[in-house]
């Protein structure tokens, strides 16, 4: 008896041990993505968004080109099925739409100020505001040059929203990477999922673009 509790607690240590490794290994692995990320100023590409609504099983398409801007937010200008902008930074957010505007102001919304931090900080790689409201997961995908991120929150104004949110990263192994796809579950178990493509990267924003985040 005495042996077999010796053999039991040498298996525990092996196992904590390896784990702890691969912890250790993911969690490096994490950081250099996210490094590479925030090397990128500002991207301009083409999206894809499906949303799922589990209580009516339907889903929702649209589509359109979006930019991504590190030291600002991120503007979505869907083209389909209905032309809309949406401007979303970490103080407001902004919707037009058949030339009505309509603005949120992030400091009366907690829940939406945290969810424009997060998504914001996924796109441009930082790291230290994605550990401080999640658990991260970060896995070499079956899919070449490819890793899937799943993040549980742990930050409570967030899990009041969000389940999970996951991420598909491309890196091409030239220390170049990019966010290619979003998908995030709500506590109704809804799920809103990017796909991304066609990215460029840049260093400035446009005309249009300072207007839309110089808004106040």
């Amino acid at each position: 008896m005495k042996n077999f509790r010796l053999k039991i607690l040498f298996i525990f240590l092996i196992a904590t041990f390896f784990c702890g490794r691969i912890w250790a290994q993911e969690k490096i692995q994490f950081e250099k993505i996210c490094n590479e990320l925030a090397k990128v100023k500002i991207v301009r590409g083409d999206f894809e968004q499906v949303q799922f609504v589990k209580k009516t099983g339907k889903s929702v398409n649209s589509s359109g080109t979006y930019t991504i801007s590190a030291d600002n937010g991120i503007i979505w200008f869907t083209k389909m099925p209905v032309e809309t902008t949406t401007v979303v930074t970490k103080n407001f957010l902004i919707q037009e739409m058949k030339g009505r505007r309509r603005k949120i102001d992030g400091s009366k919304n907690p829940t939406f100020a945290n969810m424009a931090e997060v998504v914001s900080s996924l796109f441009t790689g930082k790291v230290e505001s994605i550990n401080k409201n999640f658990e991260v997961a970060c896995v070499a995908s079956d899919e070449k040059n490819f890793f899937d991120i799943d993040l549980i929150p742990k930050e409570k104004t967030i899990a009041t929203y969000i389940k999970k949110i996951s991420v598909k990263i491309k890196n091409d192994g030239r220390g170049n990477c990019q966010l290619t796809q979003m998908k995030m579950v709500t506590f109704l178990d809804d799920e809103i999922c990017y796909r991304l493509k066609n990215q460029i990267a840049d260093d400035k924003l446009n005309e249009d673009e300072r207007k839309f985040f110089e808004e106040e």
